[in-house]
């Protein structure tokens, strides 16, 4: 026996429920910001969005899903890799300090939820895909890798400062001094193709300088 034919969905149930999911998104990403993952309910999210709870879980399936979606899809890097690699450093922490200027609290909010397997290794793979990745094809030389990964740390570094534990002392310092520093100090990570190597301590710290004798 044929299965009977697929009817599909009437286009205003389509657009109810497009509009539905846009109100859903837009009310989670401001309360996880906020607020924050474990603080933020699906009711305060329903609540918000004036909605349903069981709508919610409809369209996203849980909390954490629906927090990925969101919150998760706000924490991209990618675009400081786009422009010449000599001031990349400089680029990223001006990126970072801009991002916070205007309120934008998606790295805050994934950091402190990361102890929850799918939002740590949505984390992990963000960085890994958006900036550590593409930056190791990117530079030259045999420790390119070492180098990406060094930058990467830096550069989430400052976020954590500004973010997690809200350094006041850096969220308030003149923005072209950070970037002069801290972006000089990124860009040197990038500069050194080869990495320093010291003789074993027992040859001395003469032979360690590079000097005979």
């Amino acid at each position: 026996m044929a299965a009977p034919p697929t009817v599909p969905p009437e286009p205003g149930r389509l657009d109810r429920s497009a509009a539905v999911k846009s109100r859903i998104r837009a009310s989670a990403r401001v309360l996880f910001g906020r607020d924050g993952f474990e603080a933020t309910g699906i009711r305060d999210i329903a609540a918000d969005a004036d909605v349903n709870p069981a709508l919610v879980i409809r369209h996203f399936g849980s909390k954490e899903q629906l927090f990925i979606e969101t919150v998760g899809a706000d924490a991209s890097w990618g675009d400081v890799l786009d422009g010449p690699l000599d001031q990349l450093g400089t680029r990223a922490v001006r990126a970072i300090l801009d991002g916070h200027r205007h309120g934008h609290r998606a790295f805050g909010a994934i950091v402190r939820a990361s102890g929850r397997p799918d939002i740590h290794a949505t984390l992990r793979n963000s960085i890994a895909t958006q900036l550590s990745g593409p930056l190791e094809a990117a530079l030259p030389g045999p420790d390119a890798a070492l180098r990406a990964h060094l930058f990467c740390a830096q550069f989430i570094g400052l976020m954590v400062a500004l973010s997690v534990y809200d350094d006041d002392y850096l969220a308030t310092a003149p923005a072209e001094s950070v970037v002069e520093l801290y972006g000089g100090a990124l860009q040197l990570t990038l500069s050194h193709p080869t990495p320093v190597s010291l003789r074993p301590r027992h040859d001395g710290v003469a032979a360690a300088r590079g000097i005979d004798g």
